[in-house]
C-alpha cells in the first residue's frame, strides 16, 4: 500500500511539472513608440540572442478597422479608417524596446490585430 502511494504521488508531481512547463508563458513587457489609437495586448518572443530578439505584437484597435499594413526598412505602415476618416501611421521597429533589456534590437515577426468599434 505504501508502495502505491509513493507511485501516485511521484507520478501526480511528474505530470504536474510537465503540465505546467507546456503552459508557460513567454509573453513580455514592451515599450513602443505606437500612436494612442494603437494598444499592445501581447507580445511573444519567438526568437532572441544577447543583442537582438524577433517577436510577434498583437495589438487592438480602439476605435476604426485596420484597411492595410505593410513593412518597409524597419518601418510597419499601419492604415486605419474611423467613421469615414482615413489615417495612415508609421511606426518605426527601434520604437519598440523589450523592458528591461533596452538594449536590445528588435525585429517584428508578425502583428496581429483586433479591431474595436
Amino acid at each position: 500500500m505504501k508502495y502505491i502511494k509513493t507511485l501516485i504521488l511521484v507520478f501526480s508531481i511528474f505530470y504536474c511539472s510537465i503540465t505546467f512547463a507546456q503552459h508557460r508563458d513567454v509573453s513580455i513587457k514592451l515599450r513602443h513608440g505606437l500612436p494612442n489609437v494603437l494598444k499592445v495586448t501581447n507580445v511573444r518572443v519567438y526568437s532572441g540572442s544577447a543583442t537582438s530578439a524577433k517577436i510577434s505584437i498583437w495589438i487592438a484597435v480602439k476605435k476604426g478597422k485596420v484597411v492595410s499594413v505593410s513593412r518597409g526598412r524597419g518601418d510597419w505602415i499601419i492604415t486605419i479608417r474611423t467613421r469615414g476618416q482615413v489615417s495612415t501611421y508609421v511606426v518605426s521597429e527601434k520604437s519598440f524596446k523589450i523592458v528591461g533589456e533596452e538594449s536590445k534590437a528588435v525585429q517584428i515577426r508578425a502583428l496581429h490585430f483586433t479591431e474595436g468599434s
